[in-house]
């Protein structure tokens, strides 16, 4: 019966129609182009982004090369919503795993013979490339010019009064040109040359690159040459009236803009070559001055979009440099529209930084931090008055969070608060900007109830929703950076490299003039950030919620791995500071590390990931009292410090800093004890104790000291083979003290156990040891060999036969008799506070040999 009804089932579905290509753009085209005639009803505009909207869906998913994103896409949108963070990361393995049932796992892949696995690999080629191409012909289908399928999309953008909607709109045309593969930049110049009212897609081409044609791929992607005759007209759109009857050249002019600001996004060399040679055959940047100028709020807004991205791609930015020498930038800065404000703040941002002239001066800096700061209380002044105000006369929405009111769209297409957090972002890598940023700063003329901006990001991340916003990249890299100073990051720089800061620094002086050297010290000096600032910089963060912010940040940003790894690495930063320690794991740095899971087999990224919480949990509880802690939070961290510990790709920093969170938790009580026996940590730390890291070693090694007396540890040390390191250790104070000390500490902890002092006294160096430590002359291990051989005598029988046999007594009497007189023998020899100590401590236990061996 199975096996009927799966082969019908199987029969029905080839006979399922697929939607033909004409349907689809017929529809989409359709969707792009209506328009509500009645824009003056506010119900009615908001309706009218609907059908828009849902032609980008539609676009979306036809044009997807990644049909597995488009199946967990999909799977997310009909996944239960959860309050809870653990509910919410259960969906998202549900999720997950729905998206993949189709798909052979890693394991299934193992099983396979090298032939079958060869056909498998085979197979997922030729799946992803038969993708790739439906995708590439359909977005060829699509923005054809006989379709007109781009056309109607850029008159949408362009004419929508709705900046959310155009930026979606700019977006989806920057997916689908992304789809082309990085050697098909002439494919894509075909498919948009005329919208470009660019007469030949060659322009600026190299003679080289003529010689190669178009490539060999261009069978499905040809646009048939269009006679001159033949125009562009917005015939479909000039019925409507609006922006393209009244002013045709403009909104052509905003069409074209909205277009390269999409290619600049999507595919960013095609989008340089269009805003160089191919709009309007390369009359682009006069044809942006002129949007500029045009005093058309939208066209304004294109205008400052394309600045926007155009700045972040390093061979567009120099093409800028006229708009910021003229002040034509100075006209979208002034404008009373937040949107246009904010994209021009952007681009001002990034090509000041990129100018070393520019960012040298102050003033400049903190008028954009001035700017970037408005950006991000416009948002709240224009909700209180829009359609997503706060005002309500009704008992749910007064019972609201301040926030909450605030921030009603936190986590949508927020553009001006978008755009002031991306230029803060640029600003924050400044030093004075730090200070100012973590000092409360206000601009002049701020209303006197304005919030300061350090408060108001805080505020902004801790908004419903706020991680799976666009912004939420850009907080955590705020939040990164004010914890860290400019010297740092240079050093981290450096890391895993062959050649040091230090090293490098002094290659670079011996090129340098002397003047050079001179201005570049006074800049360093200028930039300086010293330790003792940035702790005390650390510590406002903390004082401002910051480390609360980094966790909402952190529970949100499930599905992006950068986001979640600048918060993680700002945390570990912040963590470095010991005085704020207790505040993060109040605020829930600790707890939101711990439940950090990245499932069973993380790739390299999410390893990353790991291992920075993992980090930062070492951190946070080297220095922090066991005791403050939860059962729950003691045990749930034995395991990921651990893994830490064994993780070869972690820094020597972090291996110490994870035996040393480990020595503090296993010393507290038996149960944190069982918890790392349970997790294989004995042979864990063992392992460690053969770091090539010194510090390392010595951790380890302590933290082993702090497992006894479980009966694991002292079943592990009775081992003769595991004996003979640990006395070894012991008599190797020479090279290594602090190693030393920790490991003759063990035996001394570990000796009252008569099993463990039978296995003692057998051990082949036993004698030595004794003998060696006691005439050391180290205070410190003289100290504890006294203690061992204390409880060596105290055991009786053949322990005390060894402790005698090694010629003990004879070594206490005379140290008794020669350093009896405590107060001259401190005046002989200059002992500090801690040797006057275990100088009594040590005569005070030969006397007690002495007596037991009498």
């Amino acid at each position: 019966t199975s096996s009927s009804s799966s082969s019908s089932s199987t029969a029905a579905a080839k006979f399922v129609p697929e939607v033909d290509k004409s349907s689809v753009c017929r529809a989409a085209k359709a969707a792009f182009s209506w328009r509500s005639s009645n824009h003056d009803d506010v119900a009615t505009a908001r309706n009218g982004t609907k059908a828009p909207r849902a032609a980008l869906d539609l676009l979306s998913a036809w044009t997807a090369s990644d049909l597995d994103a488009l199946d967990a896409a999909s799977d997310a949108c009909y996944a239960p919503s959860s309050s809870s963070s653990s509910a919410k990361q259960s969906d998202g393995k549900r999720q997950q795993d729905r998206a993949v049932r189709h798909k052979l796992t890693v394991e299934d892949v193992r099983r396979m013979k090298p032939r079958q696995v060869a056909a498998h690999r085979k197979r997922e080629g030729e799946y992803q490339r038969a993708n790739t191409e439906r995708a590439l012909q359909h977005i060829a289908a699509f923005c054809s010019v006989e379709v007109g399928g781009l056309d109607s999309m850029l008159a949408c953008a362009a004419r929508a009064e709705d900046h959310r909607l155009r930026r979606e709109v700019g977006m989806q045309i920057g997916r689908m040109v992304s789809v082309f593969d990085e050697g098909r930049d002439d494919d894509v110049k075909k498919l948009i040359c005329k919208a470009l009212a660019c007469t030949d897609w060659k322009i600026g081409k190299d003679e080289e690159d003529n010689d190669d044609g178009g490539g060999n791929g261009m069978s499905t992607l040809t646009i048939e040459e269009l006679d001159e005759e033949k125009e562009m007209d917005d015939d479909d759109d000039d019925v409507h009236g609006g922006k393209e009857g009244s002013n045709a050249e403009l909104f052509a002019m905003m069409k074209r803009g909205q277009l390269t600001a999409s290619l600049l996004v999507g595919k960013p060399d095609v989008g340089t070559w269009a805003l160089k040679y191919g709009w309007s055959d390369g009359n682009g940047v006069e044809e942006l001055k002129e949007l500029i100028a045009s005093d058309d709020p939208c066209a304004m807004s294109i205008a400052s979009e394309l600045v926007s991205t155009a700045s972040s791609v390093e061979k567009s930015r120099p093409l800028l440099l006229p708009l910021v020498e003229e002040g034509t930038l100075e006209d979208l800065l002034m404008h009373p529209d937040a949107d246009v404000r904010s994209g021009a703040a952007s681009c001002a941002a990034k090509i000041g930084l990129a100018s070393k002239a520019l960012s040298a001066d102050d003033g400049e800096v903190m008028g954009l931090l001035d700017v970037a700061i408005e950006l991000l209380f416009d948002e709240d002044e224009d909700d209180l008055g829009g359609e997503g105000g706060v005002k309500s006369s009704s008992k749910a929405t007064s019972s609201l969070s301040t926030t909450e009111q605030a921030l009603p769209n936190a986590a949508g297409d927020s553009t001006s608060m978008d755009r002031g957090v991306e230029v803060l972002a640029y600003l924050v890598s400044k030093t004075f900007v730090k200070e100012n940023v973590a000092n409360g700063y206000k601009p002049k003329g701020s209303p006197p109830n304005r919030k300061p901006v350090l408060q108001r990001l805080v505020e902004i991340a801790c908004a419903p929703q706020s991680g799976d916003a666009q912004i939420a990249y850009g907080l955590a890299g705020i939040f990164n950076l004010l914890s860290v100073s400019i010297e740092t990051l240079r050093k981290e720089a450096f890391v895993g490299k062959e050649i040091t800061k230090e090293q490098y620094d002094q290659l670079q002086a011996m090129g340098k003039t002397e003047e050079e050297k001179d201005a570049e010290a006074k800049n360093d000096e200028r930039e300086g950030d010293d330790p003792t600032s940035v702790s005390e910089r650390i510590r406002k963060l903390a004082n401002a919620n910051v480390p609360r912010a980094m966790v909402k940040l952190l529970e949100g940003s499930r599905n992006s791995d950068a986001t979640q790894e600048k918060l993680l690495e700002g945390m570990g930063r912040m963590a470095s500071e010991t005085s704020v320690r207790g505040i993060m794991i109040q605020q829930g740095c600790l707890t939101s590390c711990l439940q950090l899971d990245k499932g069973d087999k993380p790739n390299e990224m999410e390893k990353k990931i790991l291992r920075h919480a993992r980090s930062c949990v070492a951190k946070l509880l080297v220095t922090t009292n066991p005791g403050i802690l939860t059962v729950s939070q003691r045990s749930g961290a034995v395991g990921p410090l651990l893994k830490l510990v064994k993780d070869s790709d972690a820094l020597d920093l972090m291996h110490f800093e994870a035996l040393m969170s480990l020595t503090n938790l296993a010393g507290f009580d038996n149960e944190t004890k069982n918890r790392v026996v349970s997790q294989k940590g004995i042979p864990t730390l063992s392992y460690a104790m053969f770091s090539d890291h010194e510090m390392a070693r010595q951790a380890a090694t302590e933290a082993m000291c702090n497992m006894i007396p479980h009966p694991e540890m002292m079943e592990y040390l009775k081992k003769t083979e595991n004996l003979r390191v640990w006395v070894a250790f012991s008599l190797d104070y020479e090279e290594n003290f602090a190693c030393a000390r920790a490991s003759l500490g063990c035996l001394a902890m570990a000796v009252p156990e008569p099993d463990f002092a039978k296995a003692l006294i057998q051990c082949k160096n036993f004698r030595e040891l004794i003998r060696t430590l006691m005439e050391c002359g180290q205070l410190e291990l003289m100290h504890r060999v006294l203690v061992l051989i204390v409880g060596l005598v105290e055991h009786g029988g053949e322990c005390r036969e060894s402790v005698v046999a090694a010629g003990v007594g004879p070594f206490c009497e005379g140290y008794i008799q020669n350093y009896h007189d405590e107060k001259k023998t401190m005046k002989d020899f200059s002992f500090s506070p801690a040797e006057r100590g275990s100088l009594s401590a040590t005569l005070s236990l030969a006397k007690e040999v002495v007596q037991l061996l009498r």
